[in-house]
């Protein structure tokens, strides 16, 4: 009885991603159609509406091809479901470039915050009544949940410092990287994750740290804040399925 149930809730989920997608797209050339009449009759400024319109939804539904790339849950670190708007949509970046994000939450770790004793506010700790000041790296670890967010995007900027951070290391007349001070925790190392080239950093002060993946044409960023290790970065970056961010990306 239980397996049918979850066959049925698996079905469910199916069709309802399929009628999101197949809407999405229809309303995509719904307006693509408006926008056609619009120019007809010369109502220029209507027609930018529409095109803008089907550009919005247009995005949804390359967002929706991106995340299939992410996992669903890594060592207890969960996929949570997108934002209604705005976060979690694939946004354009530039000409030609797109970004879909989805963060991870781990219910099992708990929020760190400073402690308080007799009413004595600890250093580096926000007076009551204020915000806290936020993390930089270097200062000891930061506010809030530990959280983690994983971005597939085509990012050029991104590829550019993986490969030059690969170049370098093979470089034996490259300048050695140093440590500033008060940024002693900071480590970055060039290294592969699956058979993809990637930069590592982790700030063991602030922990806070990323792995950046150059796919193809595709580029994945797992960024994770007040985390105590960098390990659950690399291992989410294993399993992005990046036959997934090559095909939608290109190579």
């Amino acid at each position: 009885m239980s397996k049918k149930i979850i066959l049925c809730a698996s079905m469910l989920l199916i069709y309802s991603a399929s009628f999101s997608q197949t809407s999405e797209s229809a309303e995509a050339e719904k307006n693509l159609a408006k926008a056609t009449e619009n120019l007809k009759a010369k109502k220029y400024q209507d027609a930018l509406v529409s095109i803008a319109k089907a550009k919005e939804e247009t995005v949804k539904l390359f967002t929706n091809q991106l995340v299939v790339a992410m996992p669903k849950t890594v060592d207890s670190w969960n996929q949570n479901p997108p934002a209604e708007r705005g976060a979690g949509i694939a946004m354009p970046m530039g000409q030609g470039e797109v970004s879909a994000t989805r963060t991870y939450s781990n219910p099992s770790l708990k929020k760190t915050e400073p402690v308080v004793t007799n009413a004595t506010t600890p250093a580096g700790a926000a007076p009551e009544g204020m915000m806290p000041p936020p993390t930089m790296a270097g200062m000891p670890g930061g506010f809030g949940d530990p959280s983690i967010t994983v971005t597939v995007t085509n990012n050029t900027m991104w590829a550019n410092e993986v490969a030059m951070a690969h170049a370098n290391a093979s470089n034996e007349n490259a300048t050695p990287a140093y440590a500033m001070p008060g940024m002693e925790g900071q480590k970055t190392s060039p290294i592969k994750v699956a058979e993809y080239r990637a930069l590592e950093r982790f700030d063991t002060n602030s922990k806070r740290g990323t792995v950046t993946v150059i796919a193809g044409a595709g580029v994945i960023k797992v960024e994770g804040n007040n985390i105590e290790s960098k390990d659950i970065l690399v291992k989410l970056a294993n399993a992005i399925d990046y036959k997934v961010v090559k095909s939608v990306l290109g190579e």
